[in-house]
């Protein structure tokens, strides 16, 4: 079950990536490089979603996986940097409503409220 689920937010965290990744994308420039659709292996325990200190710690493991993906860097410039936060917020907050937990979406909001 664990290990379906597992899969199951891996595949739609994809599916979400390549449709972030799409409105991402705004004009060419010479740092800006598709990187195809967002896939990655995101790994947690079952124990990270039963207390919000927890579920924090997860989301801080994710943002992390999430901003490196979408370009984050100190050379870019003002409107890249735009469409990284942009990138950035979309992709988390769609990676949330996967998990399908509580405990994760108040610790999300927690974290966006602060």
């Amino acid at each position: 079950m664990k290990s379906t689920s597992k899969t199951a937010l891996i595949a739609t965290l994809a599916i979400t990536g390549a449709f972030a990744a799409g409105f991402a994308t705004g004009p060419a420039s010479a740092q800006t490089i598709y990187r195809g659709p967002f896939e990655f292996e995101f790994k947690y325990d079952a124990a990270e979603l039963g207390s919000v200190e927890s579920a924090q710690n997860l989301l801080a493991r994710l943002h992390s996986v999430v901003t490196a993906y979408c370009g984050d860097a100190p050379t870019l410039s003002p409107e890249e940097r735009f469409t990284t936060i942009k990138c950035v917020k979309r992709t988390m907050r769609a990676s949330v409503e996967k998990f399908g937990n509580a405990t994760v979406a108040q610790a999300f909001q927690t974290r966006a409220d602060g």
